[in-house]
């Protein structure tokens, strides 16, 4: 190697070392509920339209050694990829815990709890995204797999090209990349996907998204779709595996996570904005979903949060 050129490794190697120690002193405030951690390079907001992939990219982030990565009760709309090229970090499903290093590309699909842990620094990559259509409802946890050499390549050329900008703004670069890495792993032979989801299933979930506070019967739903109540109930069934109360639910759930988090509202409060009859019922269906009560979720993330 010359001269020039170890030096112009060597200011490479410096610019990036200068970079993550930039975006280290940045506020990781988690996402729990947001795709935008604080540390990562933002892209497009929850709820975009992106009607030739069926993807939409929130943020990409990767940070050389990333100390504070401990998010317990995790439950998000989005989904997740992850990609540590050491050990370190993993997430953690009940009683199922999945490391991150460099022998597993790991994707977790929305509305899943887990609890991300750390025991030490780690190199760490991670993108946030959102897909149209739904995984059958075989593929739950986080799912890890072998990474392919495409992967592999992409995964280096889009740290490379998040570590190049300042100030993480979005580039049409690490845009691309990102969505190339993700449009990869989603291509993968072992998952298992549930049909298109037709537009008049689309606009009734937007609905649900816009008015989960509301009194949502699937009487009034059934109206949105211009399908009967029974065909309704059939294609929840079909494309999200799931029936429409309980997706209205998992919404009200998330919304009510979020105002946990970042008010200090009181139940009674929660309830009432997120379409719950009441705070009894609401912990109720809170604790069933998440397996956590409504206090004890704020709890542990405010102790986190300091």
């Amino acid at each position: 190697m010359t001269l020039k050129a170890q030096t112009a490794k060597t200011q490479r190697s410096k610019n990036r070392q200068k970079s993550s120690s930039v975006a280290s002193k940045r506020k990781n405030i988690g996402a729990y509920d947001s795709p935008f951690s604080g540390v990562g390079i933002g892209h497009d907001p929850l709820w975009s339209d992106s009607p030739r992939s069926g993807v939409v990219i929130h943020e990409c982030g990767y940070l050389e050694s990333n100390q504070n990565w401990n998010f317990p009760s995790v439950f998000g709309p989005f989904w997740r990829l992850y990609y540590n090229t050491d050990s370190g970090h993993s997430v953690v499903f009940e009683k199922n815990v999945v490391e991150l290093n460099s022998d597993r590309i790991v994707v977790i699909p929305p509305h899943q709890l887990f609890h991300c842990q750390s025991t030490k620094p780690s190199p760490s990559l991670w993108v946030h995204f959102s897909v149209s259509r739904k995984l059958s409802k075989k593929m739950v946890g986080a799912l890890a797999f072998q990474p392919s050499a495409a992967e592999l390549a992409l995964a280096q050329e889009l740290k490379e090209a998040i570590l190049e900008v300042k100030n993480l703004l979005p580039t049409d670069r690490n845009f691309r990349l990102t969505k190339a890495l993700v449009l990869t792993v989603l291509a993968r032979r072992e998952l298992i996907w549930n049909p298109v989801i037709p537009e008049h299933l689309i606009q009734t979930q937007r609905h649900i998204e816009e008015h989960y506070d509301d009194d949502l019967t699937i009487k009034e739903l059934s109206r949105v779709a211009k399908i009967s109540p029974a065909k309704l109930a059939e294609e929840f069934l079909k494309f999200h595996s799931i029936t429409p109360a309980r997706y209205v639910r998992e919404i009200r759930v998330r919304e009510a996570a979020a105002l946990l988090l970042h008010t200090s509202k009181s139940l009674d409060e929660i309830a009432e904005k997120t379409g719950f009859v009441n705070r009894f019922y609401m912990s109720r269906v809170f604790k069933k979903v998440t397996r956590e009560s409504p206090a004890a979720y704020r709890k542990k993330h405010r102790s986190n949060d300091g």
